[in-house]
């Protein structure tokens, strides 16, 4: 490629290589505009060179009246290699720039399914990233041969370090599409679809991952708060028991003993000066007999019975 100049010196100065010389490195994002200065001195009359493209792929280029090379719109096929030169000179000096264009990450590579009966495994490998790191991949399926809509893969946005992911709660002996891309700053990456069927028996291991399906989405936070709550009841009722056993231990020996001691003391002495004595009771009930003329005996203090008399 020539950008303004004789045609003779234009393909003499594409075969000059300058060993050695230092290539300055431009990166842009597909779509923007990028702007590439011409570092040699006396530059208002230059002629730019792309490196390995034709004449034809240069339309949204051109070179503004500082000599800079002004490239709007850039797409992924303008990355490569520009050199400036002086027009009409004799001297080979040029300088050589490097075009970088990030875009979103390319289509992965080697994308497969390994389907079993109920579960798919999906495996692929990173061809590149685009120029900015990969933030997730995503992964979808549907019957094949549908046009039903696409379901997520569960997690939806994929770890970037991951390189496979399981397919659960399939149907045995069934057709699926599946497809998955990476993103990155930029946005969503070229689309890899494959097919995959899965078997018509269950095994084992299929049975127990299947029990397992959703154990990616445990939070470990709430089995830590759980265990917490637990230990700490069961600190609070250790406590607890400890301080009343140091409260018991604190009370004196006879604490328990001294009302029974004072309750046979005041006993004593009523016992002794009154033989009949019982307590509060101050009479009791007989009887009645075939004398009795309803009136109710008495017994006293001393024990001595007085019956009514017999009219």
């Amino acid at each position: 490629m020539c950008i303004k100049g004789v045609p003779f010196l234009c393909l003499l100065l594409c075969l000059v290589v300058v060993k050695g010389a230092k290539i300055s490195e431009f990166g842009v994002d597909v779509g923007r505009n990028l702007t590439l200065p011409c570092p040699i001195q006396d530059t208002k009359d230059v002629m730019w060179v792309r490196e390995e493209r034709e004449d034809h792929q240069i339309s949204h280029m051109q070179i503004i009246n500082n000599g800079s090379l002004f490239l709007s719109s850039v797409e992924k096929s303008d990355a490569g290699i520009y050199a400036c030169y002086k027009a009409n000179s004799v001297d080979d000096e040029k300088a050589r720039m490097k075009v970088v264009v990030k875009t979103p990450p390319p289509a992965l590579g080697n994308v497969s399914v390994r389907p079993s009966s109920i579960i798919a495994l999906i495996l692929w490998e990173v061809n590149g990233t685009g120029g900015y790191p990969i933030i997730n991949f995503t992964a979808q399926y549907r019957l094949a041969g549908s046009e039903g809509e696409w379901l997520p893969i569960s997690p939806n946005h994929i770890t970037p370090n991951s390189r496979q992911i399981d397919v659960y709660k399939l149907q045995p002996n069934t057709s699926y599409e599946f497809r998955i891309w990476a993103t990155n700053k930029l946005g969503r990456g070229e689309i890899t679809t494959v097919i995959g069927t899965t078997s018509h028996e269950y095994r084992e291991e299929e049975l127990a991952r299947r029990m397992l399906a959703g154990a990616d989405k445990f939070d470990t936070r709430v089995w830590a708060v759980a265990v917490g709550i637990v230990m700490g009841t069961l600190i609070l009722l250790g406590l607890g028991t400890c301080f009343l056993l140091y409260q018991e231990c604190r009370l004196p020996s006879d604490y328990f003993a001294v009302p029974e001691e004072q309750e046979i003391i005041e006993l004593v002495p009523n016992i002794i000066l009154n033989p009949g004595f019982e307590g509060n009771l101050q009479s009791e009930q007989m009887p009645a007999d075939e004398n009795s003329n309803n009136e109710t005996p008495l017994r006293l203090n001393n024990n001595t019975v007085v019956q009514p008399r017999n009219v």
